[in-house]
């Protein structure tokens, strides 16, 4: 008989971080799940630790695959997971020890095809909160339109980040995380609350986000990053083609805020990137008589876009100057 639940948790070079995690998975007052571990070509322990926690627990599958970035270990999992519904754990994370058996008994209750909780941030090396109970405060439920609004209100990192969650698995048919970029939770976050019937959100801390040193978020500026804006891109072109004209404008203006940031942080802080930037360029042009329609943003603002077109260096002296009167 299928498992309830498939918890995926893409395992990589960890090995101090993941006894962790996967002790807080397994130690669930929800039993009934499969924890699909997919080692990414770990060069430490961390493969051995995974196969160690396969011996001691019938629920735990092991997957060994070359090395390909959390993407393609998402996706690895997803190809053989056979749970109702879906869960991610990132390998240096953990969660509360009702964690799962919270979120799947409201995603029944509620009859959601995506159940969202709150995470808390902590630092490495901070002991786990108290398993007392967590008691939910309140509770939201959202059409597709709605949930996709989300991403453009303070909720946007809870509602994108695929690890505090519980989807349907039907959801992932014909979806899959894009690899080799960085950010691809934000390439398939949308793809999935389009599909969704109703998602729930249930305001309590069930997840535990480690801020650690050496992590991509708390590391010096990288070509990587580049990501975001691409899936940012990505993101308002699928919006317009479904006709969602007004996620279309939302998604296109936070686009052009992190263009401008992206841009000029990495002209600034990172060299011999011009063809880099000539193609992260090319996005913004591909997209500027889209831009110069958005509602709300002075045609001087939108000449701004098209001087950058134009001439970027020219666009950087104007708001340099501006920035230092």
């Amino acid at each position: 008989m299928s498992p309830k639940v498939s918890i995926i948790v893409p395992v990589y070079n960890l090995e101090a971080l993941l006894p962790k995690c996967v002790d807080s998975i397994l130690a669930q007052t929800f039993t009934d799940f499969e924890l699909i571990l997919v080692n990414d070509g770990s060069p430490d322990e961390s493969g051995a630790m995974c196969e160690a926690y396969a011996k001691m627990d019938s629920r735990v599958k092991v997957i060994h695959k070359q090395n390909g970035g959390t993407a393609s270990s998402r996706n690895v999992g997803l190809s053989v997971a056979t749970g109702d519904y879906i869960g991610f754990v990132d390998n240096d994370d953990y969660v509360h020890v009702t964690m799962f058996e919270t979120l799947y008994r409201q995603a029944v209750l509620y009859d959601s095809d995506i159940i969202v909780c709150d995470f808390l941030k902590v630092d490495e090396g901070d002991n786990a909160p108290a398993a007392e109970e967590q008691i939910i405060s309140s509770v939201q439920h959202f059409n597709s339109r709605e949930a996709l609004n989300q991403f453009y209100t303070q909720n946007n990192v809870t509602f994108v980040v695929p690890w505090n969650k519980l989807y349907k698995r039907h959801l992932f048919d014909g979806v899959s995380y894009e690899v080799g970029n960085s950010y691809d939770d934000e390439t398939v976050a949308h793809l999935l609350y389009f599909k969704s019937r109703k998602t729930t959100y249930i305001h309590v801390p069930l997840y535990y986000y480690v801020q650690r040193q050496g992590s991509m978020v708390n590391s010096r500026y990288h070509l990587k990053r580049f990501g975001a804006v691409y899936a940012l891109k990505g993101r308002a072109v699928f919006f317009r083609e479904k006709q969602e004209y007004e996620l279309h404008e939302k998604a296109l203006k936070v686009y052009m805020e992190k263009f401008f940031w992206h841009y000029f942080t990495a002209k600034k802080s990172l060299v011999n990137i011009d063809d880099e930037l000539k193609q992260l360029k090319r996005t913004f042009n591909e997209n500027i008589l889209h831009l110069l329609k958005i509602k709300g943003v002075s045609w001087k603002q939108k000449g701004m876009w098209m001087l950058f077109v134009l001439n970027p260096s020219l666009f950087e002296w104007i708001k340099d100057r501006k920035r230092a009167s």
